[in-house]
């Protein structure tokens, strides 16, 4: 029998002794070690720049062209500091700029010239200007038989520094952990401060298809938007003025809606969030088995309680509907991740690399003497999370289950703050923020509803009951101890009623003289909910502080682990994402999500028609319908299809962070947005699978048809170079 163990070995092996025999699509590297790859087996794919054409610090580079912007990336397409990104990236400025009176979410938001161009409110752009590796000086903090605490606040300082030195007029400057803290890198970013909205298309195409649709493949969204960065007139950056003007970019790209086909080969410059792929497998194995299913469980709980608030409540499903889409973008994501980590077997394959790190050891004295601890010391410090953790969290996201019950234990913490030398004490407890800790509250108290905190802790008591034997919580099961079931269920029902509904704590008035209180008089209190939130506190704070020391010590191991693992695997390797500039490559390329179904690469304007119902989230405009029936197509009908393209698939790999980035063909010319990940790719932030992972891209072709015959926008073609395709007649 060929056992799956081996095969893992064999495999992980492979990898790691020869990392481009296979050539994979797999990695987001930083683009200064772009010159490190097979550049001869990029050429025969379809890369056409030279490396330096794609990053350089010394000289003018595609990399000038792509930005931070929200929270995501952004391309510049113009010389006229126009730049196109995702709806979703810019959809908080649509919103931020949206009345009853103007309601651009609905509508779309367009200006017909550059004096109409409205503030994208809070949005700013980043450009990398530098970067560079400071590990030698950051480490140099770091004194022998340094703690963990001290080792974490001398780095943290010479950070600081380091940032404070490289800051000045118009750039900002960062020090970011690579490779797991085994290296520290700089960079200086400019930071353009004026950001306004050109174009947003209306929610029923640039989120066409809604959370129904969230990760999924087929797709038909056109996730786009077009914004502009201004400067002062001397050219520096400013706040929002009316007297600003476009900024000028070193560089901008330009847009191909000639067309693609399958097997075309793309790369992605952008700023994807974070990666996990250097963790060890006891991190990979505790987040899909024990802290990712709680976030599941936690979320789901969450959005059936709002939804029954909801379906009570017309109002409150107004309130509600965008906490429910935040909430469950958020639980598919983590459930994703979950099952993709078990049908990738990432848990294996890593526990199959240590094996093959550990022989390595083996069979080297000085490395087994030098790295020989590492492996033992972060299976022994994960052992130890494993019979507590599942139980800090729950108890902890219990006391979070609504304003009340969070507040009550904050007035607690703080009078627990109050016994500790004054040198010991927690500023955010101190009495100068006070005042603010009260403001937050007393904000959020009109936002409260009840029966909603009700349900939640109700659900919470729940969990509590599910925990490990190993993890009870002593602070819930002397309540509900012994009880079966159903009836244990009814009772945590009528417990949740009696101290959220039935407190006498029903204003913020009276809540806010608890944080008057000193420790012991908050203990004599006989009033259900604060008995429970000081039991609860009570419990989770020496769990909170094993959490705490857990933290403080795993950087450092881990740091020193992954270096170990750099020194062993030798030859290019690209670090976990970390918000920084990042190239990928790829090709255009279906899948096969499970037995008998094959995905096509490609979507069409078809395909938008056929999901048509008319209700949100798949309630096509009549105008792109009308567009549809006469074939109106323009240039932008694909080949292949006979219609309109709206989407495709590629192999880049890709997180979050990415959105809006441009897909790039081999000459650095726009031929789409990536806007999302496949479901079946979910797990991609530990382990990436050229099989399942899938970069989601609208396809430039659209975005182009939309702003043209949709929105009327062509006025904007003027300052943006487009290699256009044969043009179709209406009709034909």
């Amino acid at each position: 029998m060929f056992r799956k163990s081996i095969f893992f070995a064999l495999l992980t092996a492979a990898l790691v002794i020869t990392p481009f025999a296979s050539f994979a699509d797999e990695g987001m590297w930083l683009p200064h070690t772009i010159d490190k790859l097979p550049q001869d087996q990029l050429r025969k794919r379809g890369l056409q720049l030279k490396p330096e054409e794609i990053y350089s610090t010394a000289n003018v580079s595609l990399k000038d062209a792509v930005v931070i912007i929200g929270g995501g990336t952004g391309t510049f397409i113009s010389p006229d500091g126009l730049i196109v990104t995702n709806h979703h990236v810019a959809f908080d400025a649509i919103t931020a700029a949206s009345t009853t009176e103007k309601n651009y979410i609905e509508d779309g938001f367009m200006a017909k010239s550059r004096d109409e161009e409205i503030q994208a409110k809070g949005y700013t752009v980043r450009i990398t200007q530098e970067a560079r590796d400071v590990t030698t000086q950051v480490m140099a903090a770091v004194t022998p038989g340094m703690g963990g605490a001290d080792r974490a606040r001398a780095i943290a300082q010479k950070q600081r520094e380091l940032v404070k030195d490289a800051t000045k007029e118009g750039f900002v400057a960062q020090v970011v952990e690579a490779y797991g803290g085994a290296q520290h890198h700089l960079y200086v970013y400019q930071q353009l401060n004026d950001v306004r909205l050109v174009y947003g298309p209306p929610k029923s195409i640039g989120y066409f298809g809604g959370d129904p649709d969230n990760f999924e493949w087929p797709r038909h969204c056109g996730d786009f938007s077009f914004l502009r960065a201004y400067v002062a007139p001397d050219g520096k950056a400013a706040a929002f003025n009316k007297a600003n003007v476009p900024f000028k970019p070193k560089k901008f790209l330009p847009l191909d809606a000639s067309g693609i086909k399958e097997g075309d080969f793309t790369m992605i410059l952008g700023y994807p969030g974070t990666t996990y792929r250097w963790r060890e497998s006891y991190s990979v194995d505790y987040n899909q088995n024990v802290r990712l299913p709680f976030m599941v469980d936690t979320l789901n709980e969450q959005i059936r309680v709002l939804t029954e608030a909801g379906d009570r409540d017309p109002a409150l499903k107004i309130k509600y509907a965008d906490d429910i889409f935040g909430l469950s973008n958020s639980s598919k994501a983590f459930d994703g991740t979950v099952k993709g980590l078990g049908r990738m077997h990432a848990v294996e394959t890593k526990r199959a690399e240590e094996a093959a790190f550990t022989k390595w050891l083996d069979s080297n004295p000085a490395m087994k003497e030098k790295y020989g601890k590492l492996l033992p010391q972060i299976a022994e410090l994960y052992r130890d999370l494993n019979t507590y953790g599942a139980k800090e969290q729950t108890l902890t996201a219990m006391l979070g289950t609504g304003t009340l019950i969070f507040a009550v234990s904050t007035a607690y913490r703080r009078a627990l703050d109050q016994l500790k030398p004054a040198n010991e004490r927690n500023p955010q407890f101190s009495d100068a923020a006070l005042p603010q800790v009260l403001g937050f509250f007393q904000q959020n108290w009109g936002e409260r509803d009840a029966a909603v905190e009700q349900r939640r802790l109700q659900a919470a008591l729940t969990r509590l009951a599910n925990l490990p034997d190993n993890q009870k919580a002593q602070t819930v099961e002397p309540l509900f101890g012994g009880k079966s079931a159903s009836e244990r269920r009814q009772t945590e029902a009528a417990f949740a009623q009696k101290v959220i509904a039935d407190t006498p704590l029903k204003s913020f008035d009276e809540v806010s003289k608890l944080f008057k209180l000193s420790a012991d008089e908050l203990r004599a209190s006989n009033e259900p909910l604060v008995k429970l939130a000081i039991a609860a506190v009570d419990e989770v704070a020496p769990l909170t502080k094993k959490q705490e020391a857990f933290n403080t010590v795993i950087p450092a191991v881990r740091a020193a682990y992954v270096g170990a693992l750099l020194e062993w695997k030798k030859g290019p390797q690209y670090p976990d994402a970390n918000r920084t500039l990042r190239f990928t490559y790829g090709e255009v390329k279906g899948y096969k999500p499970r037995d008998a179904v094959t995905y096509d690469w490609q979507t069409s304007l078809g395909g938008v028609i056929e999901k048509d119902t008319g209700e949100e989230p798949f309630n096509v405009p009549a105008k792109l319908k009308e567009l549809r029936a006469k074939k109106d197509f323009g240039t932008y009908m694909d080949a292949r299809l006979k219609d309109v393209p709206v989407a495709f698939l590629t192999t880049n790999d890709i997180t979050g962070g990415n959105s809006g980035s441009a897909v790039l063909n081999g000459r650095g010319e726009v031929i789409g947005l990536a806007f999302d990940g496949n479901f079946e790719g979910l797990g991609g932030d530990y382990s990436y699978d050229i099989t399942s992972n899938r970069c989601l891209v609208v396809d430039i072709r659209y975005v182009l048809f939309l702003t043209e015959k949709f929105a009327g926008a062509d006025y904007l073609f003027k300052e943006m170079n487009i290699k256009r395709g044969k043009a179709m007649a209406a009709g034909k």
